[in-house]
């Protein structure tokens, strides 16, 4: 269903990304090892990455590093979520666990994978080693897809992993492995794998990139009248393009008000619905305030119209009541970016989503 407001799995719940689809396709097979899927948040990057997995005999695991703030960012953290999908996958790949066995610190038993992550000589790499020989023995590529990928950068712990020094390795050493690293936040992901710090293992290295755009208006409309189509409701031209104007192209905002209008029938709701997306919003925004109170400053002066540097340090510095260093206001913009709230060009910032800018009024 085009309204289903999870992300989808199947090419016939995916509206018009068969160009993305294609471009990952051909990446996989006579691309970089490093292949970088980007894109603001529910603009539909989870969605075409999972159908991507699904409509391919590729071996694949794939991690939400999202998770790891569930399981600990910790290296026992990281081998739950690898233990999880290896249990997944080995039922569409028998013969991959057979590589695992080879692996000191691998235990197969039942339905499960389990790794003793204290074992010296269990590695991610040793695993991705393995997988480069399976893929070799079986004419295949093995993909390690990451969703979040930005979120690797908060492992930690005794004996930690570096992700940056795993994905080197395999790019100069295992050339059926490769990496599909999602990001929302792409400025973090960006920082994170340091392609352009010289002290970064992947300082330098080639990547491939694909970028998850939000829809064009026209394709909007058409993504609310296929949607309602489906669901065999007919929705005026006016209400459509009210809606289109209200939430501009971000797909995860245009399903979740399809889904919302399906449940409950009525055709006022507009306004309670868009009500609804500017509280998701404005909570997942407290949840950074609440790291420093300044953030609220700099995205109310964005919100109420001040797009310069000046501008905005100005308005903080009044609503603050005190005078603000230029390299505080800087690196709160600049985190801004990074985390894809915001954009920087010429000079000037803007949202990179309205209902994060209408969000950003109530702070």
């Amino acid at each position: 269903m085009l309204f289903d407001p999870r992300p989808k799995e199947r090419r016939n719940e995916l509206f018009n990304r068969t160009k993305e689809l294609e471009v990952l396709s051909k990446y996989v097979t006579s691309g970089s090892p490093i292949i970088l899927c980007l894109g603001i948040r529910r603009v539909g990057k989870t969605s075409v990455l999972k159908v991507f997995i699904n409509e391919n005999n590729y071996p694949v695991l794939y991690i939400d590093a999202r998770r790891l703030a569930e399981v600990g960012y910790t290296k026992q953290g990281l081998y739950s979520l690898i233990s999880e999908e290896f249990a997944r996958i080995k039922g569409r790949f028998a013969t991959i666990i057979e590589y695992l066995k080879a692996i000191r610190g691998v235990n197969v038993a039942g339905h499960g994978v389990e790794f003793n992550w204290r074992s010296k000589e269990l590695s991610i790499s040793s695993i991705l080693m393995k997988m480069n020989e399976y893929a070799e023995d079986t004419g295949t590529v093995f993909i390690m897809a990451i969703d979040e990928a930005q979120y690797l950068r908060f492992l930690k712990g005794h004996n930690r992993i570096d992700f940056g020094y795993i994905i080197a390795y395999s790019y100069d050493n295992l050339r059926r492995v490769k990496f599909i690293l999602a990001g929302s936040e792409v400025g973090l992901l960006y920082r994170f794998l340091g392609f352009s710090n010289p002290s970064s293992p992947l300082y330098g290295r080639v990547r491939d990139e694909l970028f998850v755009e939000r829809f064009s208006r026209e394709l909007s409309i058409e993504f609310l009248e296929r949607g309602f189509e489906e669901a065999g409701i007919s929705v005026s031209e006016r209400v459509i393009e009210e809606v289109v104007d209200l939430l501009d192209g971000i797909v995860g905002w245009l399903a979740y008000f399809g889904y919302r209008f399906l449940q409950t029938g009525r055709y006022d709701i507009i306004d309670q619905i868009y009500n609804e997306a500017i509280n998701i919003a404005l909570s997942e925004l407290k949840k950074l305030t609440s790291l420093s109170p300044l953030y609220a400053y700099v995205l109310r002066a964005l919100a109420s119209g001040f797009d310069s540097w000046s501008e905005i340090k100005r308005a903080v510095e009044i609503w603050a009541g005190r005078r603000m260093s230029s390299t505080t206001i800087s690196r709160l913009l600049a985190n801004l970016v990074d985390m894809s709230i915001i954009s920087k060009e010429n000079g000037r910032y803007a949202f990179l989503d309205p209902i994060y800018k209408h969000a950003s009024k109530q702070l």
